[in-house]
């Protein structure tokens, strides 16, 4: 899994200097927290494994926050008491205090955020309907601003936003929120993209692993940190097939090559073994 190193102008300079110093670049990836529905006790435990572990950065790959407001499935989660208080204000003030600040607390690593369909409900304005703009007229207006960075104070908590589509980890390694939701969503993003990389969105923990005649490329699917239970797209009981967990890689310079290497690690009852440790509730 390796591909010739770019010139240092084509890299991220933070990355590159922290590899060229140590010759190992740690990241450590999660995803799809989902704001209001973010499950805390599985934060917890990701925060408590960057308490004691050293990684250079820290990637929340995607959905941030929620805003169900632009779902169908809505009236179900207000029927059901999962949105009882809810409101877009609050969701970001929520997503700042219970997601955030407990994250940079945990951490002294650089903390990327990336932005995911649901994410785009407040970035991409354009593909919302009149009805949905007006509720995210109020959010604008309470925030006195339309950029996502600032209505979450990304800045203010030492956090670095980054809007692009996909990026690029040495030339070897793409990160990006991901589109697809089937069961082969692994293999599908190899395609896609030509190369290997990680994505959220589906929810899953997964890999897959495809050679072609150069190279093997690997994807990985970093799962979720959402609640699992009540779901609103799903029928009432029924508990989705997703796995909560993270994705640890480790960029290490072998000669004149970066290497990669990748593992997922699932959160199963609040619970995760890291380095030997057990970490948990």
């Amino acid at each position: 899994m390796h591909r010739p190193r770019l010139s240092e102008t084509e890299f991220n300079q933070y990355q590159l200097k922290k590899l060229t110093d140590k010759r190992t670049y740690k990241l450590f990836v999660f995803s799809d927290p989902h704001g209001w529905l973010a499950d805390l006790k599985c934060l917890r435990v990701i925060n408590n494994i960057l308490q004691h572990n050293k990684f250079d950065e820290v990637c929340i790959n995607g959905d941030i926050v929620d805003l169900p407001f632009v779902s169908k499935h809505t009236n179900k989660l207000f029927m059901e008491g999962i949105l009882n208080g809810y409101n877009e204000v609050e969701e970001f003030k929520y997503t700042e205090e219970q997601i955030l600040k407990p994250l940079r607390l945990s951490t002294d690593a650089k903390i990327t955020i990336r932005t995911g369909n649901h994410d785009e409900r407040v970035t991409k304005p354009f593909l919302l309907s009149k009805g949905q703009l007006a509720r995210l007229a109020i959010l604008y207006k309470h925030f006195e601003s339309t950029k996502f960075e600032e209505m979450l104070h990304l800045a203010e908590n030492d956090m670095v936003y980054d809007p692009t589509d996909v990026f690029n980890y040495f030339d070897i390694f793409d990160i990006t929120h991901g589109l697809s939701l089937t069961k082969n969503a692994s293999e599908k993003n190899i395609i896609e993209y030509w190369g290997s990389g990680c994505t959220g969105h589906s929810h899953r923990l997964g890999m897959r692993y495809i050679r072609n005649r150069h190279n093997i490329n690997a994807w990985f699917e970093v799962g979720c940190t959402r609640l699992m239970e009540a779901v609103e797209y799903l029928p009432t009981g029924k508990i989705a097939d997703w796995c909560q967990g993270f994705l640890e890689v480790t960029f290490k310079i072998d000669g004149d090559k970066v290497l990669f290497f990748a593992q997922p690690h699932a959160i199963i009852d609040y619970k995760c073994v890291y380095n030997g440790v057990l970490y948990g509730e």
